[in-house]
């Protein structure tokens, strides 16, 4: 998101005004405590553009943090069901900025969740008939209906483990 901290328009400007009375970038950055890099650069803009203001930012910044938007990533991994709209007010009540649920939709698809989940596929089995019931075509209510309907009834677990009623 940020690259770094601004540095001060103050700050710019003793870093111009001690330029000009011919210090180098060295003692220039041990002064202001700064990289020489950051000195040279900060000066080279002033030399070109003939002001020390920041340069303006295309675009509108982002509402949440690497940070925050990491924490939302990891409130999903510990509860897959909770609903962007319930993330959103988590967020508005724990750190006080107002997000649309759109928002955090598009913080969990970058972060590899896509809003499905996949359903376990569950095989309900008679006996009698030796029919196969799966949830894949029907309703879960339909296929228990259908199941209730068999005289003996074996339920199939997706793990291969077989339980008898």
């Amino acid at each position: 998101m940020s690259q770094g901290k601004e540095t001060s328009l103050e700050l710019r400007n003793l870093i111009v005004k001690l330029k000009g009375e011919n210090k180098s970038y060295s003692e220039i950055a041990k002064i202001v405590k700064k990289p020489r890099s950051t000195v040279q650069t900060i000066y080279r803009n002033y030399v070109m553009c003939g002001n020390v203001l920041n340069k303006s930012r295309c675009g509108r910044p982002h509402k949440l943090s690497d940070r925050d938007a990491r924490a939302i990533v990891r409130k999903v991994k510990k509860n897959p069901k909770i609903s962007a709209p319930k993330l959103a007010d988590q967020i508005a009540t724990a750190s006080g900025k107002k997000v649309h649920p759109e928002t955090v939709r598009r913080i969990l698809r970058s972060g590899g969740y896509n809003g499905s989940f996949q359903k376990e596929t569950v095989h309900l089995i008679c006996r009698q008939s030796n029919q196969i019931f799966s949830n894949k075509n029907t309703s879960q209510k339909e296929l228990i209906k259908k199941w209730r309907l068999c005289e003996h009834p074996q339920f199939e677990l997706p793990r291969s483990v077989t339980v008898s009623f």
